[in-house]
């Protein structure tokens, strides 16, 4: 990309309206005894966005700050958006809704059921409501975006303005809080004299990589490679999506067509049996990071992209004259169940 259009595009990226709620710049932090646990192998570091803030953190915050900006600035009343019960698109949303003075409403489909799910739900849920979300139950994947036009259309009839917001406000306005997440990385790693090779993160609806993605491009971040894991899709829908944002991130920057790259690199052969279903692989990396460096993933999504990491280690892929960040996207509240 040519320098000229790059300034125009971090000049129009900018002036974006967008919510002040997160706590920024979150933290990057060495991980020096989990790359000891390891044997050696490349440096490691980890992006804390964990620790953003509303909801108890994790990427939606980045990504919603921009959506729910355009919400309030066409004067909604009620947001609405959808997900699983242990969601944390929909708990972020919640509690940035219940900040805004916003009604949300959140369409749920159920998790698998459990031996215990007749005396537990998951705390993400507890979160929902208590932040003042109505909730709306399906029963599966298919069923969240018809209710919730459904129920959108009804409101509407009844004179009532709605702002939908799709499954992880993965849509290029909510890409562009990871387009400014790199530009915050980057000075960070600048200060520290990092220069990081590979980035690792989870990746599933594709607004966080296409953001990262287009960053990179924007902040001389471009000799990274990206590197995404699939918690649940295969990984060419996966791809799909993040070039359909990506193109969109570009279209919003004022760049011309193809002058931000959208191929990625998605790897969908850590995903187990799929969606909220944790691997061996997965669970240890729970516990090895944990007990290394005293934080702790999320058995959904940042588990199994830690586990792709480790195993890449282990494997020679990655060896010490590299530099890895692993980027944190939050979610430890999946961990947790209340009683019913």
């Amino acid at each position: 990309m040519k320098k000229q259009s790059a300034k125009r595009a971090v000049r129009r990226l900018l002036a974006v309206p967008h919510l002040n709620y997160g706590f920024y710049p979150t933290p990057i932090e060495e991980l020096p005894r989990l790359r000891k646990a390891l044997g050696g192998g490349p440096r490691l570091f980890i992006k804390r966005d964990d620790y953003t803030g509303p909801g108890l953190g994790g990427n939606k915050v980045r990504k919603l700050e921009y959506v729910l900006a355009q919400a309030v600035a066409e004067g909604a009343e009620v947001v609405i958006t959808i997900g699983s019960l242990n969601s944390n698109h929909a708990r972020i949303t919640a509690a940035m809704c219940a900040r805004s003075g916003l009604h949300c409403i959140l369409v749920l489909n159920a998790a698998a059921p459990t031996e215990s799910s007749d005396r537990f739900k998951p705390a993400s849920l507890c979160l929902d409501e208590m932040f003042g979300a109505e909730i709306h139950l399906v029963s599966s994947r298919q069923e969240r975006a018809p209710t919730m036009a459904a129920i959108a259309e009804s409101l509407r009839g009844a004179g009532k303005r709605v702002a939908e917001i799709p499954l992880g406000a993965s849509v290029p306005l909510g890409a562009l809080g990871y387009v400014r997440a790199v530009q915050e990385a980057a000075a960070q790693l600048a200060t520290m004299g990092a220069r990081v090779d590979y980035i690792f993160h989870s990746s599933s609806s594709g607004g966080t990589m296409a953001g990262l993605v287009a960053g990179c491009q924007l902040f001389g971040l471009d000799h990274v490679q990206l590197i995404g894991i699939s918690p649940d899709d295969p990984a060419p829908s996966i791809s799909a999506e993040v070039g359909r944002i990506i193109r969109g991130v570009g279209e919003l920057l004022g760049l011309p067509a193809g002058a931000l790259r959208d191929e990625v690199t998605i790897l969908d052969e850590y995903t187990g049996s799929g969606y909220g279903v944790p691997t061996p692989e997965s669970e240890e990396a729970i516990k090895l990071l944990a007990r290394a460096e005293g934080i702790l993933l999320d058995p959904v999504y940042t588990a199994k992209a830690m586990a792709a990491l480790i195993d890449w280690v282990r494997r020679g892929k990655l060896t010490e004259r590299e530099t890895v960040l692993f980027w944190h996207t939050g979610g430890q509240v999946a961990m947790f169940y209340t009683p019913q």
